[in-house]
């Protein structure tokens, strides 16, 4: 081989290697280019995910997700649309997200880039949530159905080179919530397959957003319909149970006097009647006050009358006036009479408390035993009610002061009750500075009903009632 036909060996070696490590580094580059799309969207899937979690209003969502969307992708426009009403299938412009070059376009041309409401059934948009397909629309202007604004939005495309504006729809088995828009500078096929299938892919995730949140907007409507609905109910109950209060407090007080014969002695067959009358009387009594406390518990009105009272006096009064009751139902109540010191309490809600826990002793222990006794500490009194009758299951104790809950065997003994006494009385010994609590050994074994307060008013809590009651009478004034 000549010298001449080496070197061009050579040289042809040379290009060829040559040749051979320029594909190489395009190899390279393309699939370091690819790793850095899929790095940037799968940042991207991972933003929506947050913001997925913590937004909870769809204007915040909308807003965040935009913003996150037009900045990853790097497009010119981004866009959310709502769903306004169903049956026309109307979209409202919700938020959106340009560039920079977008956004200097709009304020040049005085694009008006909102409260935008798409109701041309024709509209891209529409079409695209109607046949939950998405679409790419080359002509701009469309999008917006407005043609004295077409000019402008033909203005903007060119200004800001979009080429192609696709559309995605938003929605669930269930229903339509709205599309995503995202404007191009170019065809929609010019992506990568990774970053169509990304963005497909964060559609669907922002399809599930969309109806959390608007799940929780219908949620926060019908929670302030149930708060309307509520506040409603309490001033009916509040009306009613002033209105009932004052003729049956008359009716009993009759009954009393006719029971005691101040009116002439009854006949032997009229004492047990006229009692059992009065009886009632005293029940209705007792539960219109518990719907009274509980309508004012639940309007703020709650008020306590703070007085220092030999605190053995308000359990001996209790005591006397269920007595009767105990001695018609066969069951045995007793009380151990204990020295107690003077208590800066509201004697009437004390009493209603000691009431309600001797009263429910004595209807769930049938022809059983209650017993009554209290004691005191330096700084508080503890009063105890101790049964022997229906008990309660140990999962079930912590619960019985909760509103409307009663125990699942108490229904069985006795099938009148409110659900709300133990509330009340959990209420008032709180708002006095104590607590209250139920221990059993379960079903069939018993209870006992205890709480205990402080011996002297916390000087907040009487200032707290002081201002409730100046306040109160100033609302009084006012109306």
């Amino acid at each position: 081989m000549s010298e001449a036909e080496q070197n061009q060996t050579q040289n042809n070696e040379a290009a060829s290697s040559t040749d051979y490590l320029t594909a190489v580094n395009q190899q390279l580059y393309a699939r370091n280019l690819e790793l850095a799309v899929r790095n940037k969207t799968l940042l991207l899937l991972r933003k929506l995910y947050d913001i997925t979690l913590s937004a909870l209003e769809p204007k915040d969502l909308a807003n965040r997700s935009v913003h996150a969307i037009r900045e990853s992708l790097n497009v010119e426009l981004a866009t959310i649309f709502i769903v306004g009403q169903e049956e026309q299938l109307s979209l409202s412009l919700l938020d959106f997200a340009v560039s920079e070059r977008t956004q200097e376009t709009i304020k040049s041309l005085a694009v008006p880039f909102s409260n935008i409401v798409l109701t041309d059934f024709a509209n891209p948009c529409i079409a695209a949530l109607r046949d939950k397909q998405h679409l790419e629309e080359k002509n701009f202007s469309t999008l917006w159905s407005a043609q004295d604004r077409a000019v402008m939005f033909d203005a903007l495309a060119q200004s800001s080179h979009i080429e192609s504006t696709i559309i995605f729809p938003l929605f669930t088995e269930q229903r339509h919530l709205g599309v995503l828009t995202l404007s191009l500078n170019g065809p929609y096929n010019s992506l990568s397959e990774f970053e169509r299938e990304s963005i497909e892919s964060l559609v669907n995730v922002l399809s599930i957003a969309f109806d959390k949140t608007l799940v929780y907007e219908d949620l926060k409507v019908a929670n302030e319909k149930l708060k309307e609905l509520d506040v409603a109910k309490s001033e009916f109950m509040s009306i009613a149970s002033h209105q009932l209060r004052t003729p049956l407090t008359g009716i009993m007080g009759y009954l009393s006097m006719i029971v005691s014969g101040d009116y002439g002695e009854p006949k032997p067959e009229q004492k047990p009647v006229l009692k059992d009358i009065l009886e009632a009387t005293k029940r209705l009594i007792r539960m219109v006050n518990i719907f009274l406390n509980a309508t004012r518990i639940e309007a703020g009105r709650f008020i306590l009358n703070y007085s220092k009272v030999p605190f053995h006096e308000s359990i001996e009064a209790v005591y006397k006036e269920l007595k009767p009751t105990a001695d018609l139902k066969k069951v045995q109540l007793t009380y151990e009479p204990s020295v107690l010191p003077e208590v800066d309490v509201d004697p009437d809600k004390i009493k209603d408390v000691i009431l309600n826990l001797i009263d429910n002793a004595i209807k769930y222990s049938p022809e059983g035993a209650v017993k009554v006794w209290a004691s005191a500490t330096p700084k508080t009194v503890h009063v105890f009610v101790k049964d022997t009758g229906v008990g309660i299951p140990k999962d079930e104790a912590p619960n019985l002061f909760n509103k409307f809950t009663r125990g699942s065997g108490i229904a069985r003994v006795e099938p009148n009750g409110s659900g709300l006494g133990l509330f009340i009385a959990k209420k008032i010994v709180e708002e006095h500075g104590g607590r209250i609590w139920a221990e059993s050994e379960g079903e069939g074994k018993g209870s006992t009903f205890q709480f205990e307060i402080p011996i002297v008013a916390n000087p907040e809590a009487v200032a707290k009632a002081e201002e409730m009651k100046a306040r109160v009478k100033r609302s009084a004034a006012a109306t």
